[in-house]
């Protein structure tokens, strides 16, 4: 096997590891949880979370401490990165133990409050790299968030269906991804029985807005999954983006976003292959060209020195108060 073959299948293990086996039940009407607080007497983390990726499970000299009832990871600078797939991306992610159904009809909320500090970051900073089967430059600018980001990701492992908040020093940008197969292992999985392959036509990646905040104040982060398809992010109680037809790439929709990424293919609403959610948060960056070294696109490849990842960028991040807010209508 090659060191990439390896590389794919020991990423498809990792998910398959942290994909949570036990499931909170949904009653009728409305339900709502405090999933993770950090104050319980002889609070555990490893008994809400499962943490296999990034500086903390690889020892790069990260922190993390659960001073005031809070979490807080330091990674600052970024000391880790990788010039393959999406594996520059993760610095520390923990997913929940356990998965959250979504109702036949209804909708489920995940919340949290992230306070975000994401030192060395540059503004419109251009990272630089080599299209790997031309040898061609390539070159982009970027926005803060995919410098550094402190993130709370929602996301379905069996289709890949992902909803994120990436907040920094200075802004708050809502997400919106659907991850291959190749990177989540869905179609060799036990648990997702009858998944569908992910490729080329229907991943994609797409930034749909960057909101200015206050530095250093505390953010409440939402987003809510909707039967019918409709994801709504909010940002301290407010509506700030809706997007209907998940699954289909914004661009494809003619919705307005960042511009960052264009999707390659039509996409498909998923709704009906979506069982339930995972809840999870990190450390991230997002610095590669879409869509991330993918075998099926192999011109749009593109190889990035650690000089472009890593320039001294870092993030702190502390997270409080995940809440589980599950609607069931009749």
């Amino acid at each position: 096997m090659s060191i990439k073959s390896w590389k794919h299948a020991a990423l498809g293990v990792a998910i398959a590891a942290v994909l949570p086996v036990a499931t909170a039940q949904a009653q009728s009407g409305e339900t709502r949880i405090v999933y993770d607080d950090f104050n319980a007497p002889g609070y555990s983390y490893s008994s809400k979370w499962t943490q296999t990726y990034g500086p903390l499970s690889l020892a790069a000299g990260a922190t993390q401490s659960f001073d005031g009832g809070k979490e807080t990871v330091t990674a600052n600078p970024f000391v880790i990165g990788a010039d393959f797939s999406v594996y520059d991306h993760l610095k520390y992610m923990g997913v929940a133990n356990t998965v959250f159904p979504v109702p036949a009809k209804g909708s489920v909320t995940f919340e949290s409050r992230i306070t975000a500090s994401t030192p060395g970051t540059q503004p419109g900073r251009v990272v630089r790299g080599t299209y790997i089967d031309t040898g061609a430059s390539y070159e982009a600018p970027t926005i803060e968030a995919q410098q550094a980001g402190v993130v709370m990701n929602v996301v379905d492992f069996c289709t890949g269906q992902l909803f994120d908040w990436f907040v920094t020093s200075t802004t708050a940008v809502p997400l919106i991804e659907r991850l291959p197969s190749n990177v989540t292992g869905n179609t060799s999985n036990p648990q997702c029985p009858g998944a569908k392959h992910v490729g080329r036509d229907l991943m994609y990646t797409q930034l749909i807005d960057e909101i200015a905040i206050k530095p250093g104040k505390p953010q409440r982060v939402g987003i809510t999954y909707a039967r019918g398809g409709v994801v709504t992010y909010t940002l301290n109680d407010k509506t700030v983006a809706t997007v209907k037809r998940v699954g289909i790439p914004l661009d494809r929709q003619g919705a307005r976003y960042t511009g960052t990424y264009p999707s390659l293919g039509p996409g498909e609403e998923v709704d009906s292959q979506i069982a339930s959610l995972a809840l999870a948060h990190g450390l991230f960056s997002l610095l590669d060209a879409f869509p991330f070294q993918h075998p099926e696109a192999p011109e749009l490849s593109v190889s990035m020195p650690m000089s472009e990842r890593l320039f001294g960028q870092g993030a702190i991040g502390t997270w409080d108060d995940f809440t589980v807010t599950t609607v069931t209508k009749k």
